[in-house]
Parts: structure tokens; C-alpha cells; sequence
């Protein structure tokens, strides 16, 4: 769950660095993929084997600091303030010139979830969370149908193994919405098409 499970949430709980948990996600992600498009072979078996010869074992009681901290420390500062007046941390971030630690801590406490920038990565082994849409552009879906394509009928003498027809009113006035896209797949299916495949299209010259 990448908007629970972010990587300061993974950071706190296996006191790891948040980019060492975000490169262990990246790694992974990418594994992922390259295991179920064939890419690699994951040889488990060897790196147990080696793993076992050279003396590989957890290491539990390390704790790996968040962060890489940067002190920058200035010469000291010294601030007059008026007997009985009020000077907290807010007031004392805008006499600095910086942004008060409250507001920090509830910043990253808010972290957002970490997406993994790889290209050719299939989402689904990298799951970004869903834009929330504004009124205009849930009217502008929901204009278009359906989200997944329907059924018309199935014709198994129209079966084919290499090519997938689609159908469409190429009408110039058409606006997208209105144009109903008709798929004839190569199992012999007809279908009509949802709201997705419109989307991939949009725009495009059929």
C-alpha cells in the first residue's frame, strides 16, 4: 500500500533510512517486473547458497539515522524582547527567517507516498495513488460511459491470431463522446468500447 506504507512509515518501523526505503522499493519494483515479463531469472538457490558460505545474517540491533543531518550553525544571535510579551517557536522562526518547527514535523508527518520513477515500469508493480478529480473532469468521464468495454456478441469463424479491428465514426464534427468505438477482437468478440480504451485514444486520428 504505497500511501500507508510510505517510506518514512518503512524508515521508522525497520530503522532504515528513508532513501535506503526508498531504493529497496525502487529495486524491488523493478524486479518485479523483470521477473514477470522474462527479463531475469531470479537464482534464489545461488544467493542462498552464497549467502550461507560467506556468513550473511540479519543484523537487528543496528538503527540507521532517517536522515544524513546538515548543520549549518551561524554566529549567536541575540533578540530583545520586551518583558511579559509572548516568544515561542513561531516567533522565533520569523525572527530567524525560517519556518516554524511545527510546521515541519507536520509536513513530513503528512509524507506522500513515494512513486518510483523507472521508465517502462508497469504500474502495477509500482501503484501510484488515484488523482482526485475536479467536477469537470468526473463529468467529462462519466460523458464518455462505461469504464470496461461490452459484450455485443461473440463469432468464432471470425477468429484470428494476429489482428484486433476497431471501428469508429472518423466524422470530423464527431466529438469524442458521441463516437461509438467498436472492437473485433481476436477471439472472434465484438465489443463496445468502454470508457478506458477511449481515454487511450483520445485525441487521436482514426
Amino acid at each position: 500500500d504505497p500511501v500507508r506504507n510510505t517510506p518514512r512509515v518503512l524508515s521508522e518501523k525497520y530503522r532504515i533510512s528513508i532513501k535506503r526505503a526508498e531504493g529497496i522499493i525502487k529495486l524491488k519494483a523493478i524486479e518485479h517486473h523483470k521477473v514477470a515479463y522474462g527479463e531475469i531469472v531470479l537464482q534464489k538457490n545461488f544467493t542462498s547458497g552464497m549467502e550461507s558460505m560467506l556468513g550473511v545474517r540479519s543484523m537487528t540491533g543496528i538503527m540507521e539515522p532517517q536522515i544524513t543531518k546538515r548543520t549549518s550553525v551561524s554566529g549567536p544571535r541575540f533578540h530583545a524582547v520586551p518583558e511579559g510579551e509572548a516568544f515561542g517557536p513561531v516567533e522565533a522562526a520569523e525572527v530567524l527567517g525560517r519556518k516554524p518547527f511545527q510546521q515541519i514535523v507536520d509536513r513530513l508527518a503528512a509524507s506522500t507516498p513515494y512513486i518510483v520513477d523507472y521508465e517502462g515500469l508497469d504500474e502495477k508493480f509500482a501503484p501510484r495513488p488515484q488523482k482526485k478529480l475536479s467536477d469537470s473532469e468526473k463529468r467529462r468521464l462519466d460523458a464518455l460511459g462505461s469504464a470496461t468495454d461490452k459484450l455485443i456478441e461473440t463469432n468464432e469463424a471470425l477468429t484470428n491470431r494476429r489482428w484486433k479491428y476497431v471501428f469508429t465514426d472518423i466524422g470530423k464534427n464527431k466529438d469524442m463522446k458521441d463516437r461509438v468505438v467498436l472492437i473485433r477482437d481476436k477471439d472472434g468478440s465484438l465489443k463496445e468500447a468502454g470508457r478506458d480504451y477511449k481515454l487511450k485514444r483520445y485525441g487521436q486520428l482514426w
